[in-house]
């Protein structure tokens, strides 16, 4: 996507506008006063924080404001340190001065949220994906620190959100945590008051404070499925901080620090975070079954350049739809070869949930927000093997079985109502999870 930098500057075919309506004298002077208002603004702030102490009521007000402010980032810092960790990851490779023994090598380093009391914790996918090992940092109230080992209980990569399970220590039966108390991300507007705390560049239980930026942005996953609903922050994120928490100013999870825009691979006030609510069901999902599920129609489709090949400039073509499924009780038909060898073209999506489709990533992301057992409207195109012609790939448009001078079939926009199903979330095994078999561990 192309981006330019505009600068604050009115082209000159508007000034002359300006002129016209108020006077070049009434616009320079609305400038200048508006430059000097800002400034006996900042003065007056100044002096009310710098001022000598009962000087003026102003000042004791605009000194006890701050230090309440400073208390209150205080205090969401403290009391959530305990459900921020730090996740180093390992590989094991072969010893160079012992060829039968394996050693640690350091893999990375990133942070983790404290999901719940039993000891599991949530991080970004990316940050565990590639280790064979990791071992969780967890700070306890008063300082005390403990490393634990952890299991992986399982991942979503199109998410990018995996749950670790703390093993408990020698003496130890089971693992206590503390966790973070998890907001709503629904109710979030541009503007509104941020906090991420994570492990930038190993530096542990890193605050940093920021503004909502953005809402309803979209980025690629490990997978490179597209997540959306993704929100913006000018707090500063760095390399570490992925998998660390975005609080709101009560304190309360409303997103996990995932991502940022960066030429220069820190910070440039362009961070990302997945939101809490896409989040929880990830997680609820992972735990009660080791697995995430995603809402699908259940169906084959073929999309981009070999769907363009055959003369559809838009849509995904359905190609098989399961007998008996969701996705044939809701009327989708599948594309048919017959016996002479000629294929029957099937529907062609166009619209899903209120969404223009022209491409599988496009269905994707129309059928993310929603969960398995939802009704979605589907409009589909029907009848386009009517106007294809005969290719050498064996799709051919239907044989005429009228008068020669008959009309064909006209194609059909049809509404379907189809039930979503659900299928479960492989995570990767081979080159991005090591062997979690052996090592972090699916159960």
């Amino acid at each position: 996507m192309r981006t330019a930098i505009q600068t604050c500057r009115a082209p000159a075919h508007v000034v002359p506008r300006l002129r016209e309506r108020a006077g070049c004298g009434a616009v320079v002077m609305a400038a200048e006063t508006s430059r000097r208002s800002t400034l006996v603004s900042l003065a007056l702030a100044s002096a009310s924080v710098l001022g000598p102490p009962g000087a003026e009521r102003a000042s004791a007000f605009g000194l006890s404001s701050l230090r309440q402010l400073d208390r209150s980032i205080e205090q969401i810092f403290q009391k959530n340190t305990p459900s921020v960790v730090f996740i180093s990851t390992y590989t094991q490779a072969r010893s160079t001065f012992d060829l039968n023994s394996m050693i640690e090598v350091p893999q990375g380093t990133g942070s983790g949220i404290v999901w719940d009391a039993d000891g599991h914790v949530v991080t970004n996918y990316h940050v565990i994906r590639a280790a064979q090992e990791a071992k969780v940092t967890v700070t306890r109230e008063g300082g005390m620190r403990q490393v634990y080992d952890a299991r992986l209980v399982g991942a979503n990569p199109d998410k990018d959100v995996a749950v670790l399970q703390l093993l408990p220590l020698r003496g130890e039966s089971a693992v206590r945590t503390t966790p973070v108390r998890v907001g709503s991300s629904n109710s979030l507007h541009v503007g509104q008051v941020v906090f991420a705390i994570g492990n930038p560049f190993g530096l542990d239980h890193t605050l940093t404070m920021g503004v909502v930026s953005g809402l309803g942005r979209e980025m690629l996953s490990p997978s490179r499925r597209p997540i959306t609903n993704v929100i913006q922050t000018d707090a500063a994120i760095n390399p570490g901080n992925s998998g660390g928490v975005l609080l709101d100013i009560e304190g309360r999870l409303i997103g996990m620090n995932t991502a940022i825009y960066s030429t220069s691979g820190t910070s440039a006030g362009i961070g990302f975070a997945i939101p809490a609510d896409t989040l929880g069901v990830q997680v609820r999902s992972i735990l009660s079954r080791g697995l995430a599920t995603r809402a699908v129609l259940g169906i084959a489709v073929l999309a981009g350049a070999q769907l363009r090949a055959l003369g559809i400039e838009g849509g995904v073509l359905v190609l098989t739809v399961p007998p008996n499924s969701e996705a044939a009780l809701g009327g989708l038909r599948g594309s048919v070869r017959d016996a002479s060898g000629a294929v029957d073209i099937g529907d062609v999506i166009v619209e899903c949930d209120g969404a223009a489709i022209n491409s599988e990533t496009d269905l994707f992301r129309a059928l993310d927000s929603h969960q398995p057992g939802d009704v979605v409207k589907v409009v589909v195109l029907r009848g386009l093997q009517n106007i294809l012609p005969e290719s050498a790939t064996g799709l051919a448009a239907p044989r005429p079985s009228g008068p020669a001078d008959a009309k064909p079939p006209a194609i059909e926009r049809k509404e379907l109502r189809v039930k979503l199903s659900a299928v479960d979330i492989p995570v990767p095994l081979a080159g991005t999870v090591g062997n979690p078999a052996a090592s972090l561990g699916l159960p």
